[in-house]
Order: structure tokens, then C-alpha cells, then sequence
């Protein structure tokens, strides 16, 4: 009976993350668990090459609308120093 390649690498993962944030005892049975999970990857039958890695799905979207101002309307102060928004 063969296991998932992709379930074998995610409880890999899950051990990777339990290594990073326990205290020493944990982290080193997490690695022991990673050691044995990269074991039963390595001697089964199954290639490598049949991972499928996650792969981005693009979003289909309409296409982005330009808009043009065709009439600009001026405020016209009296304190105001010029046209920049930055002139105060």
C-alpha cells in the first residue's frame, strides 16, 4: 500500500513547525519523526517526479477599466498657494 507523497510532506511540514516552536525535547523528537518521514519518501517505489507541487490558479478577472477625466473643475481660493495638493 502506497502513502500520498503529498501527505508524507505535509506531516513533514507539521514537524518542521513543531521543531521551530517547542523546547528541546519536542524539537528533537519532531526531527526524529522528519528523519523517518524523509526515510519512508526515499525508499518508496514512487518517483519524485510524480509530486504535484501547489500551483497558482489566476483569477479570472475583467479587464481594468481606464477612466479619463475629460473637464477639470478648479477651486479657486483665496489663500490657496498654487495647484499642488502640497501647497499649503
Amino acid at each position: 500500500m502506497a502513502i500520498d507523497t503529498m501527505r508524507i510532506l505535509n506531516e513533514i511540514d507539521k514537524h518542521t513547525t513543531r521543531a521551530r516552536s517547542g523546547d528541546v525535547a519536542k524539537a528533537r523528537d519532531s526531527v526524529a519523526a522528519i528523519r523517518a518521514l524523509c526515510d519512508l519518501l526515499l525508499e518508496d517505489d514512487q518517483p519524485m517526479s510524480d509530486i504535484q507541487a501547489p500551483r497558482a490558479v489566476p483569477l479570472s478577472s475583467p479587464q481594468p477599466q481606464t477612466q479619463t477625466v475629460t473637464a477639470v473643475n478648479k477651486l479657486k481660493e483665496e489663500d490657496a498657494n498654487g495647484d499642488s495638493l502640497f501647497e499649503f
